[in-house]
């Protein structure tokens, strides 16, 4: 199965099933889980948020932040409120915010992301998506993209489990490997359709990503090497800028995708940026000969 920046939903599936084996190997290990009963009661799948977050706290030495029957509930009602999104004809994926437990872990680093670049930790309120007109604007995002990109809606429906909206000053959307299949979006961003499902494709691009790093590995060790990047002032580790690089790639569809519909400065800055990360991916990052299969299907940029 070839190694692409394009959305590859079979391809994603699998990644989703190997990380669901290994979390529940890491919970028993670890916490005395059993993986399969867990595995019994979560029909197969224990890739979640709230997953990632017992295991996180666990490798970081902090202990479980919930019971594992408080975990296992999450996870369902969770999955419940996805499925009614899909009888709703809005996406696949829990819109409701995560609670502060499965929440917490990410928002430590999302604060210190703002304070490195605006110098001011900001903080996060995050919103029900009944009280901020959420739904209509993701029922609409949906049949945009299911108009334009199916495959990407498929991949995203499988990646993601879960969408937030927040208000936090000047901070940005964001993923987080400890809570692998959250994206977190500003609330914002649901005043133009357009840009919306633009950023739901970045964000989700960023967990598919990290999916695929977790099989596959794209990177050789550089020694914490940091390089300037894009998208961000400050400068990033090598995954970081593979992170800018396959998204912009995607972005790059995106936008030929809509055509008219397409913002013209969006496009522009993006086309740059592609071509900036482009030259540094292909001139200093340390690849393996995946990470170099993975880079060399975006092709030319200019």
């Amino acid at each position: 199965m070839e190694l692409h920046w394009k959305p590859d939903p079979e391809r994603a599936r699998l990644e989703r099933a190997a990380l669901s084996l290994f979390i529940g190997q890491q919970l028993e290990d670890r916490l005395g889980w059993d993986a399969d009963e867990l595995s019994a009661e979560l029909d197969g799948d224990l890739a979640h948020p709230a997953m990632f977050v017992a295991l996180w706290s666990m490798v970081e030495g902090k202990g479980p932040r919930s019971s594992r029957d408080e975990v296992v509930q999450t996870v369902r009602e969770s999955r419940l409120r996805a499925a009614e999104g899909v009888w709703h004809g809005t996406l696949a994926v829990d819109l409701v915010p995560p609670e502060q437990t499965v929440l917490a872990p990410t928002l430590i680093r999302a604060r210190e992301m703002t304070r490195r670049i605006d110098g001011t930790p900001q903080t996060f309120t995050f919103h029900h998506p009944d009280r901020i007109g959420a739904r209509d604007q993701i029922f609409q995002v949906r049949e945009l993209i299911s108009d334009c990109w199916p495959e990407m809606l498929a991949e995203l429906e499988t990646t993601v489990s879960c969408l937030a909206f927040f208000t936090a000053g000047a901070a940005i959307g964001f993923a987080d490997v400890q809570t692998h299949g959250l994206i977190a979006l500003r609330r914002q961003d649901l005043s133009n359709v357009t840009i919306l499902a633009e950023e739901i494709i970045h964000e989700s691009s960023h967990v598919r990503l990290n999916g695929i790093m977790s099989s596959t590995e794209c990177l050789l060790d550089d020694g914490g090497r940091l390089y300037t990047t894009p998208l961000r002032k400050d400068p990033r580790p090598a995954p970081g800028l593979l992170h800018q690089f396959f998204v912009l790639a995607r972005l790059r569809e995106w936008q030929s995708r809509l055509g008219a519909e397409a913002i013209p400065e969006r496009v522009e800055r993006q086309r740059k940026q592609l071509i900036f990360a482009y030259d540094v991916v292909n001139k200093d990052l340390p690849l393996t000969d995946a990470g170099r299969e993975l880079v060399s299907t975006v092709g030319p940029v200019g």
